[in-house]
């Protein structure tokens, strides 16, 4: 009884500390392995390069250079030619029919240059006129112009339009001159580059200014010898006065030679005569290609006049100032002057061209013809000369004859600003009186000549 007991409570015990071994084991932790030794990791600075914004390239631009007055741009159209003169101070864009010119001018009257703008309406058949509020340059302007019917190019309407812009001491002028386009057209085109100008500081050029081979103008100027009273005219006439001007549109130069009338020459067609003969026989078509064969230069345009064109425009433009270096007396042109500076109107001018009566005859009376048309060209101011035209060609034609085309005036309007009176030279054909046969005549020295024209031609 007493081994049962005992191993009844033994076998309770060793079954207790089973069950307590068991539970214990069961619930313990498990064990962690240790983790794995990982890479130390090395800080690396990486740049990370951001790319800047790329700058919006504006097309076309053109931006004036000048350290004088405050710079302006604008967006040129696609495809116009350009001209820039004094860093921007002058400007002319232009394509076949329409052109842009900017003028800077210092401490200039805006009302009075409208005023002058406006006056050459008045000598204008067929105009119409516009006037209205424009924004240049974010600011509030003023548009003027006219609509014209021109005398060139087969009557063709012409619009000129002017905007202004006032910066500080300096007046902006934007001067729009179209052919064939229409006022309404024209109005649209020009507001269109008109909203493209600027006076911001950090823009540059992206436009190319590009340039003609041929880079001058020859201009044959001829007075025949028609008057209301005199059978003939335009085309039976000789040319009693016959000047070749030559501009020099890179160097800004001119020169206006001065060619005998009893020149002996041969005329294409006609064999050798006097070279006045020439608009007698075939008119200006026949003239030009004559002077040509005798320069060797290409004639661009002609511009002639007679006797009483001669007079209306000299009155036209307010009669001419010269200086005469001897006391004159002449019936035969009824000129009568003192040595002196005179203001002469268009009846006295006319005499003064004429006037044979006087040491060197003929070859002083050519040279003074050429002096009274760099008179005309000095006493109209830069300005003046520039805003009047093209209109102020149309007056012309009312006194003269010309070939010239609206793309023509347009290559002339820069030289107005920039050829002074004294950048004007006055030459002449080396040449003296001769007979031939029985015909008194003048004749020339073939090489001096030729040398003459060879320098023009490299002038440009």
């Amino acid at each position: 009884m007493g081994l049962k007991r005992f191993n009844y409570i033994s076998t309770s015990i060793f079954l207790i500390l089973g069950l307590s071994l068991f539970f214990f084991a069961g619930c313990r932790a498990p064990v962690e392995e240790p983790p794995e030794p990982q890479p130390v990791k090395e800080e690396v600075e990486v740049e990370i390069e951001v790319p800047e914004p790329e700058e919006e390239i504006i097309e076309n631009l053109y931006v004036s250079t000048s350290e004088r007055f405050p710079n302006y741009s604008f967006i040129c159209p696609q495809g116009w030619d350009l001209t820039v003169i004094d860093d921007g101070a002058m400007l002319l864009a232009q394509d076949a029919n329409q052109a842009l010119m900017v003028l800077v001018e210092e401490d200039a009257d805006l009302e009075a240059v409208a005023e002058g703008y406006l006056n050459v309406t008045g000598e204008l058949e067929d105009v119409s006129t516009t006037e209205e509020e424009v924004t240049l340059g974010g600011t509030s302007s003023k548009l003027i112009g006219y609509q014209f019917v021109t005398g060139l190019e087969a009557q063709k309407k012409q619009v000129d339009l002017l905007a202004f812009h006032e910066k500080g001491e300096y007046l902006y002028i934007l001067k729009y001159m179209a052919a064939d386009i229409g006022l309404e057209g024209a109005r649209d085109n020009f507001l269109e580059i008109v909203s493209t100008f600027s006076w911001e500081d950090d823009l540059e050029t992206t436009l190319e200014v590009s340039r003609d081979e041929k880079n001058s103008l020859n201009i044959l100027i001829l007075g025949d010898d028609s008057f209301h009273d005199r059978p003939g005219g335009r085309v039976s006439a000789r040319t009693d006065i016959n000047m070749l001007l030559h501009i020099d549109l890179d160097n800004w130069e001119a020169v206006i030679v001065t060619i005998p009338r009893d020149l002996w020459v041969k005329v294409p067609g006609r064999g050798e005569t006097k070279i006045n003969a020439a608009n007698a026989i075939g008119g200006p078509e026949l003239t030009v290609e004559t002077f040509e064969l005798f320069s060797g230069l290409e004639i661009d345009s002609y511009m002639i006049t007679d006797m009483d064109g001669f007079i209306e425009l000299i009155d036209f433009l307010g009669g001419v100032t010269v200086e005469v270096e001897e006391n004159l007396a002449d019936g035969f042109s009824g000129c009568y002057l003192d040595k002196g500076v005179h203001h002469l109107d268009g009846v006295q001018a006319l005499a003064l061209s004429r006037n044979r009566q006087r040491p060197g005859g003929a070859f002083a009376r050519e040279e003074e013809s050429a002096k009274m048309i760099v008179a005309l060209y000095e006493q109209q101011t830069t300005l003046d000369k520039i805003l009047k035209l093209p209109a102020f060609i149309n007056h012309l034609l009312n006194y003269t004859w010309t070939d010239m085309d609206f793309r023509t005036v347009l290559k002339i309007i820069p030289a107005l600003g920039k050829i002074d009176a004294e950048d004007i030279e006055i030459m002449a054909i080396p040449s003296w009186p001769e007979m031939i046969g029985n015909i008194s005549a003048v004749v020339h020295d073939p090489d001096a000549t030729s040398e003459l024209f060879e320098d023009l031609k490299n002038l440009k």
